[in-house]
């Protein structure tokens, strides 16, 4: 079995070269470099618990030895949920790293036609 640890240097790997690919030069990397392996490693966790919630119910017995018993929460989704925000924060600070123009061209990409009918035409226009 591979260790966690080369999942998390593989997409590691990964987030630099989309850096890079996209222009980012390469002083401002290094000092974005903690984040992205933190980012990188919480990526791996995630798909590791995201395999361990699909055979998991959403709700857990629990028994706290006082006495006291009943249903609660499946600890693994509030780990999830906790770690998936930390994960989407630290890539959205990496985004907003990219140069300008790399993220001018992307939100240009993405417009999107204000009616069906616009879509259609478009991709009339485009044939």
């Amino acid at each position: 079995m591979v260790e966690s640890s080369t999942f998390a240097e593989e997409e590691n790997r990964r987030i630099l070269d989309i850096l890079a690919a996209n222009g980012m030069k390469e002083t401002r990397i290094a000092a974005l470099r903690p984040i992205i392996e933190n980012v990188a490693w919480m990526k791996v966790k995630l798909d590791d618990t995201r395999e361990k919630i699909k055979t998991s119910s959403v709700v857990v017995p629990y028994d706290n030895g006082g006495g006291q018993k009943g249903i609660r929460e499946n600890p693994l989704f509030k780990c999830y949920e906790s770690l998936w925000k930390s994960y989407m924060t630290g890539m959205c600070r990496i985004l907003e790293c990219l140069p300008a123009e790399t993220v001018a061209h992307e939100e240009k990409q993405v417009e999107s036609p204000a009616t069906v009918l616009e879509l259609v035409r478009k991709k009339h226009k485009e044939a």
